[in-house]
């Protein structure tokens, strides 16, 4: 894994065999972020878990898949980062999956755009 930070924009590089959730968990705690959203996310995986918000059944998938598109946040609870990942994954024959992603083996390296969130502002309409 590598960070780069201007500030409010953040690039994670997960890099080949890590978790691609664990990772992203592990930048935020590292760079001590009550909150970030998960912007975009690029590259191949090698495997991957899905879920469902509603709380469906989990699915696995082998790839390699291609990472379409990512996108979600990270939160601090309880002094615990949690992640709620988003992801639209691709197999070699354009067959297309999407869900929840609560895990998924990076295939190469997986770029990862964060933007960090001032949970002081005011959000009141």
């Amino acid at each position: 894994m590598d960070i780069e930070s201007d500030g409010s924009r953040i690039f994670v590089r997960v890099d080949q065999d890590e978790d691609l959730v664990a990772t992203v968990r592990l930048a935020v705690e590292r760079l001590d972020l009550p909150a970030v959203v998960v912007a975009s996310g690029a590259g191949l995986v090698r495997a991957a878990e899905l879920g469902s918000a509603a709380g469906g059944a989990r699915r696995s998938f082998a790839g390699p898949l291609d990472l379409s598109s990512l996108s979600g946040s990270v939160l601090r609870r309880h002094g615990t980062q949690v992640a709620r990942l988003q992801a639209v994954l691709n197999d070699a024959r354009n067959r297309t999956v999407g869900g929840r992603l609560l895990a998924a083996r990076c295939h190469g390296v997986v770029g990862v755009l964060l933007g960090a969130v001032d949970l002081s502002m005011d959000v009141s309409p």
